[in-house]
């Protein structure tokens, strides 16, 4: 279990630094993405898009950190359900709120989103899980690591680019449609 552990720490280690950068690079576009959410006052909008990355790469510093391990899954599980909750609210209200997660995107929220955001959480929940019951080292096989690192490494992209698999899944548009 150690290494299910380690491959769910470098998971949410590498997508919440990624989605830092990707919203820290354009502020504004995260900034923009917030208008969508009713419960989001606009006087909150920009001190929102610098709060949340610095949240997501504290987290990502407390999974980096040993000695902090076990408190930055606990973290991460706290601060997945945030994540997992935003998109529900939006898909529930029927908003067509475009996700900024990774930087400016252009596609709205919905299941794809729900579903990426419960992959973190349970990759959070039962890191901690994990954490919590065995401790939070790293372990000791090479085999195992490397397979750890290997399934983090595809566990992260698939969750990055959520978006452009979602996609790959949708009709295409009729023929008379196209080029509008």
């Amino acid at each position: 279990m150690l290494y299910v552990s380690f491959a769910c720490r470098l998971t949410l280690v590498a997508v919440l630094a990624l989605a830092a950068v990707a919203k820290l690079r354009s502020p504004g576009a995260f900034a923009d993405s917030l208008r969508g959410f009713d419960l989001v006052p606009a006087r909150l909008r920009r001190p929102l898009a610098v709060l949340v990355p610095a949240a997501e790469l504290l987290v990502a510093l407390l999974l980096a950190l040993p000695a902090t391990v076990t408190a930055g899954l606990l973290a991460a599980t706290l601060f997945c359900c945030g994540l997992t909750a935003v998109p529900i609210l939006v898909v529930a209200r029927g908003k067509k709120v475009t996700c900024a997660c990774f930087g400016a995107g252009e596609t709205p929220m919905g299941g794809w989103h729900i579903a990426r955001n419960a992959v973190l959480l349970a990759a959070a929940g039962l890191g901690s899980a994990v954490a919590l019951t065995l401790g939070d080292g790293v372990p000791g096989h090479a085999p195992g690591i490397v397979l750890a690192v290997v399934s983090a490494g595809v566990l992260t992209t698939l969750t990055v680019f959520v978006d452009d698999i979602a996609a790959l899944f949708r009709s295409p548009a009729p023929a008379g449609n196209l080029g509008r």
